[in-house]
C-alpha cells in the first residue's frame, strides 16, 4: 500500500509539473509575442472601409487616403486634424466617416461624406482612451472605440456628426483590442483578452437610455492571440463581423462561425482552418472573404448558404513579398491594404477553384 501511495504521489507530481510547464510555456509565448509584436510604419496603409464608389484608407501620419474605385486612383489625401496626429482605423455609418487616432492620447473625429470623394472634417474631435490595440465601429447613431488595455467607450452621434455628452464605458477583460457593433446598434461583439494566453469574443447588449453596456455571454477561442498578421496600434488578428444572428471570426485558427441567436450562450458552429492564420474578414451580400497572413498570404472566398454557413468558393494567392494589412470589398473585387506597398485590388478572375477539403 505504501508503495502504491508513493507511486501515485510521484505520478501526480510529474503530471502537475507537466501541466505547469505547458501552461508556463503558453504564458511565456504570449509575453514574448506581445513584446515583439510589429508596429505599422508611420505612413503605412492599414485599415480600409468602402462606401459606394470610394475606399477610405487609414494612412497613419499621412491621414486618410481616398480612392476612386471606378478609376482605381487617389482622389485626395487628407492630413489628420489637430490635435490628432495620425489616423489608424476607420468606420462608416449614416453618411459619416469616423476616424480614430489610436496612439495615446487617443482622438476620435468625424468627416461628412456629402461629397464622398472629398470627405469634409466636421471639426468635432473628442479624446478617447486607447492602446496598445484599439478600433472604431459605428452603427445606427452609435460609435464605439475599443480601448485595448483601456476602457471601451460608447457615444451617440447626431445627424450633424456631433457626439453626445454621455459616455458609457466598460471593461470585459485584460484588454479589448477590437469591436464590431451590430448594424441595428443593439449589440456588440468585442475581441477580448481575458488573461495570460486566454482570448475570447464577448457579446454585450447596448442600452440607449441611459447609455450603457450589459455583458451577455463570452466564447473562448483557444487559437486566438498574438498570431501572424496583426500589428500595433490598430489591428489585432481577432476580427469579428456581423450578418444577422451569425458572427464571422478571423483569428489564428482560421475562419470561425458563431451562432448568436442566444447571445448568452454563443456557439461555435464552424471552424475552417484553410485560411489559418486568418487576420481579417469581410462580408458582402452572400459572399465572405478571409485574409490569410504568414509566408503564403492569400484571400479565401466563401459563399454563404441560407443558414449563413460558408461554402468554399475559391482562393487567390497574393504576390510574393506581400504584407497584407486589412481587407474590404468593392463589388466582386477584394480590396487589400499592403502597409508600405499601398493597396491592391483582386478581381474575381484571380480566384482559382478551391475544394472544401483542399489545404
Amino acid at each position: 500500500m505504501a508503495l502504491t501511495r508513493g507511486w501515485i504521489t510521484r505520478t501526480s507530481c510529474v503530471l502537475a509539473l507537466g501541466v505547469a510547464a505547458v501552461l508556463g510555456h503558453r504564458w511565456l509565448a504570449v509575453g514574448w509575442n506581445a513584446w515583439h509584436y510589429p508596429t505599422a510604419a508611420a505612413s503605412a496603409r492599414t485599415q480600409v472601409v468602402v462606401n459606394g464608389g470610394h475606399a477610405y484608407l487609414a494612412a497613419g501620419a499621412k491621414g486618410i487616403e481616398v480612392i476612386d474605385l471606378a478609376t482605381q486612383t487617389r482622389s485626395i489625401l487628407l492630413p489628420p486634424e489637430a490635435p490628432a496626429d495620425r489616423i489608424d482605423d476607420l468606420a462608416v455609418a449614416d453618411g459619416w466617416l469616423f476616424a480614430l487616432d489610436a496612439t495615446p492620447p487617443g482622438h476620435l473625429m468625424t468627416y461628412s461624406l456629402a461629397d464622398p470623394g472629398r470627405p469634409s472634417p466636421s471639426g468635432v474631435i473628442v479624446p478617447v482612451p486607447v492602446g496598445p490595440f484599439s478600433g472604431v465601429s459605428a452603427a445606427a447613431g452609435l460609435v464605439a472605440v475599443s480601448g485595448g488595455t483601456s476602457e471601451l467607450t460608447l457615444r451617440a452621434y447626431d445627424r450633424a456628426g456631433r457626439f453626445g455628452t454621455e459616455v458609457a464605458t466598460a471593461d470585459f477583460g485584460r484588454g479589448q483590442p477590437d469591436i464590431a457593433l451590430r448594424p441595428d446598434g443593439r449589440m456588440a461583439v468585442i475581441s477580448t483578452h481575458l488573461y495570460g494566453p486566454e482570448f475570447a469574443v464577448t457579446f454585450a447588449g447596448i442600452r440607449r437610455q441611459p447609455l450603457g453596456w450589459e455583458m451577455l455571454g463570452q466564447l473562448e477561442l483557444k487559437d486566438a492571440g498574438f498570431t501572424t498578421g496583426g500589428f500595433k496600434p490598430a489591428h489585432f488578428p481577432l476580427v469579428a463581423i456581423w450578418r444577422g444572428d451569425r458572427v464571422y471570426l478571423a483569428d489564428g485558427g482560421g475562419l470561425g462561425v458563431v451562432d448568436v441567436s442566444d447571445p448568452r450562450q454563443p456557439r461555435l458552429l464552424v471552424r475552417d482552418r484553410q485560411p489559418q492564420p486568418a487576420m481579417d474578414v469581410v462580408v458582402a451580400g452572400d459572399d465572405l472573404d478571409v485574409l490569410r497572413a504568414g509566408p503564403q498570404p492569400a484571400v479565401f472566398r466563401y459563399r454563404l448558404d441560407r443558414s449563413g454557413l460558408p461554402r468554399p468558393a475559391g482562393s487567390s494567392s497574393l504576390p510574393a513579398g506581400s504584407h497584407p494589412a486589412a481587407i474590404a470589398r468593392n463589388g466582386m473585387n477584394a480590396l487589400i491594404t499592403q502597409h508600405d506597398r499601398g493597396w491592391q485590388s483582386v478581381p474575381p478572375g484571380k480566384f482559382s477553384p478551391l475544394l472544401p477539403n483542399q489545404p
